[in-house]
């Protein structure tokens, strides 16, 4: 099964897919790749094409809930029902399926600085606060 295939069974059951075509879905896909199983990053030596299908789902959900969805039509055509997705459900779960969207959602993210000569460590202990650890600042 492709990633294709999985974003098709993905969105087949949702009001709006029929208007979704192919070039639409495969750049969904390429603006979802991740590391691939062996840590390689998109356009690494070795790289092996690996989607985050529920992320390219989700960038696909705004343009599907755009179209309009009609429940009933009355035979004369003279009235209609229409009921609106609950597409923030929708979108709640393939974010929370999304490898891209838990990276996004981390509030605090610890980078690693490495020593080298640009980075200018500060000693801040004594300085009035209570945090009595080090500054880095990049010069």
């Amino acid at each position: 099964m492709t990633a294709m295939d999985d974003l098709n069974a993905l969105l087949s059951p949702l009001p709006g897919y029929a208007v979704l075509t192919d070039p639409m879905k495969q750049n969904a896909l390429n603006m979802a790749l991740i590391p691939d199983t062996n840590g390689v990053w998109p356009g690494g030596e070795g790289y092996i094409a690996t989607y985050d299908v529920y992320w390219a789902a989700t960038s696909l959900t705004g343009y599907m809930m755009a179209q309009p969805f009609v429940r009933a039509a009355s035979s004369e055509g003279t009235s209609t029902t229409v009921d609106a997705p609950q597409w923030s459900s929708i979108i709640a779960f393939f974010q929370s399926q999304s490898v891209i969207s838990s990276v996004v959602s981390t509030i605090l993210v610890e980078v690693p600085i490495p020593g080298l000569p640009h980075v200018v460590h500060t000693d801040m202990s004594g300085r009035g606060s209570d945090y009595g650890d080090v500054d880095t600042d990049l010069a």
